[in-house]
């Protein structure tokens, strides 16, 4: 449970109290100016004023249960005091339904506790339907139920049985990404008839899957007038020849000068599947490895490419300059790939904990004790190109944490995402991408060819 400053709990506290403050001054103009039962309108067929004393629930339900009422009211109270501070910054509107929720509690705990009845006085009719009589307590409560959460219920068909959980759900909320739906499984917000499940959950017919959808976060993600280098763009898609030395995106403790924060400066309209951190992020590269990464501007956009990289239909090549001579012109590394059990922040190949990865290369040119080599990918594995080449012997140039601590690692690794060729997801053309190497990368090369041509 996060620490919450006394500042953030005296500002929620007050607009509690407002609603404390504003529902029992309406109730004492009410009762010092009409008598019980009394109507008024104000719109007719419509708006009234009608004073009663209610001895059951909000809307008037199950009268005469004052004591249970009572303790439901100051268990909720406490339960929303807890929420509230185990509540995290970002999540604004859940406080502030938090916030109205509980003194719109507090107004009518107090009706309960000091007069015995709950004073209700506002009446609505809605088509023809008198609506029961409530207050403004009961509106700061209904408010804040509805700002806490938005709660879409959904019912497995047939169709469904024997399929794992969170493909069912894709079908039923195609505007989330396959990754949004696994986290809501994994943190939580997902039952399966009344109770938590796992994502490789097996469906049966007439399953009651109940999904809440969280608050998105808010965070500081700044634009910011960053040059970017943009190969292509149109309404769909950008892009974008990313230098090396750029983060992808923001994460912990990275906040600015990311690719994000200068698109977010280039455009407005960015995908928002995965998140305000990752806006029309839909693949990434490595901080040191530069190249071109492809950028989606709407959510249609964004479902088409990442379906395109999940078929493997996407052409990705990269150039790496690597550690030693490879005598055969061409190779394929196929080598799961999982979180190195030594050094979590470094991957592995590994049969425990990882998944199939496989690598593609092909030898372009040798020198004395190097090689460059062309890699195609079929997956796309955090690392993966510089985790085969490590795993074959070969590492990458400059690599910081899986090559030689000896080589020059102010570029980091010498690895360059040089082409890339995917289906444009709304024209259906194919769309085919080259950039050139950077200039410390061709003038290693340079260099290279120098040496060997003097051998």
């Amino acid at each position: 449970m996060q620490t919450i400053t006394k500042k953030t709990v005296i500002g929620y506290g007050v607009i509690a109290a407002l609603v404390v403050v504003f529902d029992l001054l309406s109730k004492v103009m009410i009762v010092s100016h009409m008598h019980l039962y009394q109507s008024i309108t104000l719109i007719p067929h419509f708006f009234l004023l009608t004073y009663i004393q209610n001895r059951g629930a909000a809307w008037g339900i199950m009268q005469g249960r004052l004591g249970l009422f009572s303790l439901i009211g100051i268990a909720a109270g406490i339960a929303m005091v807890y929420y509230f501070f185990k509540s995290q910054k970002e999540q604004v509107l859940l406080r502030l339904g938090l916030a109205l929720a509980f003194g719109g509690m507090l107004g009518n705990l107090y009706d309960r506790l000091i007069l015995g009845y709950v004073r209700d006085f506002l009446n609505f009719y809605i088509f023809g339907y008198d609506f029961p009589v409530f207050n403004v307590a009961d509106m700061g409560v209904t408010i804040g139920m509805a700002l806490i959460m938005d709660i879409k219920k959904i019912n497995a068909e047939v169709t469904d049985a024997n399929v794992r959980l969170d493909k069912t759900l894709m079908k039923y909320l195609t505007d989330v990404s396959r990754t949004n739906v696994q986290n809501y499984i994994k943190e939580g917000y997902v039952t399966v008839n009344g109770k938590k499940a796992k994502a490789s959950m097996k469906c049966a017919a007439g399953d009651e899957i109940e999904v809440t959808i969280p608050e998105p976060e808010n965070t500081d993600i700044l634009p910011e007038d960053i040059p970017l280098d943009i190969v292509y763009e149109d309404h769909d898609v950008i892009v974008v020849n990313k230098p090396s030395g750029m983060i992808v995106h923001p994460s912990a403790g990275v906040y600015s000068g990311t690719l994000v924060n200068a698109l977010l400066y280039h455009c407005d309209d960015l995908s928002g599947i995965n998140g305000v951190t990752r806006p029309g992020i839909v693949h990434r590269i490595d901080k040191e490895t530069s190249g071109l990464l492809m950028v989606a501007k709407n959510d249609f956009a964004h479902q088409s490419l990442a379906k395109q990289l999940e078929a493997h239909s996407v052409t990705r090549r990269y150039i790496a300059l690597v550690h030693g001579v490879i005598n055969h012109n061409l190779g394929r590394i196929e080598a799961p790939i999982g979180r190195d059990p030594k050094d979590r922040q470094k991957m592995a190949v590994s049969a425990h904990n990882s998944k199939s990865a496989i690598t593609n290369f092909k030898v372009l040119e040798r020198y004395n004790d190097m090689t460059l080599v062309e890699c195609r990918l079929e997956t796309g594995r955090t690392h993966q190109i510089r985790v085969h080449m490590q795993y074959i012997g070969h590492p990458v140039y400059g690599d910081p944490k899986y090559g030689y601590k000896s080589d020059d690692q102010s570029h980091g690794q010498y690895l360059h995402a040089k082409v890339l060729g995917f289906v444009h997801p709304r024209t259906q053309e194919e769309l085919y991408f080259e950039s050139d190497l950077p200039d410390y990368f061709q003038e290693k090369i340079d260099e290279l060819r120098g040496e060997a041509d003097e051998s």
